[in-house]
């Protein structure tokens, strides 16, 4: 007698669709709950039960809509599957199309391994007293703070608990990789203090250092200080 394929797995869903113009119109959309610091693989080849016909291609959105993976061919061939890390406790959607304007379908499975999830915040502060610093581009006072991705540092010399400065401020935010993200002069309601925030992109997060100085060849003073959600 014929054998009956196996049933789809519990963690997945099927679909047959069309003209999705790589995944972003006519999609098949399934909603997944996850934890910050989750280990997600989404495919329709290379996991258990993952099958596909035609040319698929799938697109994983965050909480905030923000698409975090995306993927065509994969597996060797035509399938596709998507591997990321949350930044975020949320409910992540799934989108199963196919490339360009073609016709495909298949079962889409997901495997979720938890993660350790990234700090839940925190907070800190450093006094500084400084002069010449070119807008906090020499001569600065320097912190180190880590940060995950997903997480929001607000920082200032005002508006942050434990913040003062007398004289007229000036901060600059700089990535694990030395580059600049953020920085402030004059912050709103703050007169010639400083205030500013930055949320981390996915897979940006690390060592950060916050440089404290002064505008222009300015003197300054006070205490610096930062939370993190």
């Amino acid at each position: 007698y014929k054998r009956q394929p196996p049933p789809p797995p519990a963690n997945s869903f099927t679909y047959t669709t069309s003209n999705t113009n790589n995944a972003t119109a006519n999609t098949t959309n399934k909603v997944l709950a996850l934890t910050a610091g989750d280990k997600v693989t989404v495919a329709t080849c290379g996991l258990t039960g993952a099958t596909f016909t035609g040319d698929t291609y799938l697109r994983v959105n965050g909480p905030t809509g923000t698409e975090v993976g995306a993927n065509d061919d994969a597996c060797s061939g035509r399938g596709s599957s998507i591997s990321f890390t949350a930044a975020s406790t949320g409910n992540f959607e799934i989108r199963a199309g196919c490339y360009s304007s073609g016709s495909c379908g298949g079962t889409v499975v997901w495997t979720i391994e938890g993660g350790t999830p990234p700090p839940t915040g925190g907070s800190g502060s450093q006094a500084f007293t400084a002069s010449n610093t070119n807008s906090a581009q020499q001569n600065t006072t320097n912190a180190n703070i880590t940060l995950a991705a997903g997480q929001t540092i607000r920082y200032g010399t005002c508006t942050v608990t434990g913040a003062s400065g007398t004289g007229d401020t000036y901060l600059r935010l700089y990535n694990a990789a030395g580059a600049q993200v953020s920085f402030n002069d004059d912050g709103t309601n703050c007169g010639t203090l400083s205030y500013g925030s930055y949320t981390v992109p996915a897979n940006a997060g690390g060592t950060y250092q916050l440089r404290i100085g002064c505008y222009s060849s300015n003197s300054c003073s006070g205490t610096a200080a930062w939370t993190i959600q």
